[in-house]
């Protein structure tokens, strides 16, 4: 595939990642939306005092597919990070967070096949720990790509501080809401740069 297609096919999966991001509390194709709900149940009714919901899904294709599907969406932006900038002490923290994405729909996944009580499960403590390493991965990332040059691109610091910012959600799992939001704009700013190098080449 030439670069300039590569570059345009990975400006329209960073947009979309981006919609699907803020459809999380909607749709479980998305890798955060198993999190957000654990948030949802778990942390607000310890906050509010109130009964956490039952987790009953039946076994079936999509609800095995539509995670990992959307786990590969989201990390291919990362995976394809050192293209952009071709630094090479980005690389393993850029495929690292692609990892962690990965893992977080896997756990998702995991979630809903095997979960069917209220209480808490080990399915839901391995998930909500998931989350927590996805976003010390994502501050680390942040962290490389804010000490990266700027001679590749303008966007280089506010997507990296915006990963830091992002990743400090995530870890805290008490921002979760915000860090969604975050990767949101971080998935924008992906398709941006990626738009950009495509129109230029």
């Amino acid at each position: 595939m030439p670069i300039k297609t590569a570059r345009w096919l990975l400006s329209g999966i960073s947009f979309a990642a981006a919609v699907l991001a803020l459809l999380s509390p909607w749709t479980a194709a998305s890798p955060f939306s198993t999190p957000v709900f654990l948030w949802v149940s778990k942390f607000l009714a310890l906050l509010f005092g109130g009964m956490s919901a039952m987790i009953l899904t039946k076994m079936s294709p999509l609800v095995i597919i539509l995670p990992l599907l959307g786990g590969v969406l989201f990390a291919l932006p990362f995976l394809r990070l050192q293209k952009v900038w071709k630094n090479q002490r980005l690389n393993p923290h850029s495929y690292a967070a692609a990892l962690g994405i990965f893992l977080v729909a896997l756990g998702g996944m995991l979630i809903s096949v095997l979960t069917r009580a209220a209480s808490w499960d080990p399915w839901q403590v391995i998930e909500l720990v998931l989350v927590v390493v996805l976003g010390l991965l994502l501050i680390r990332c942040g962290i490389a790509i804010v000490r990266a040059p700027r001679d590749q691109s303008a966007l280089i610091r506010p997507l990296g501080w915006i990963m830091l910012v992002t990743g400090v959600c995530f870890s805290s799992f008490v921002l979760l809401p915000v860090g969604v939001i975050g990767l949101a704009v971080l998935y924008f700013m992906f398709g941006v740069v990626f738009l950009r190098l495509s129109i230029r080449t």
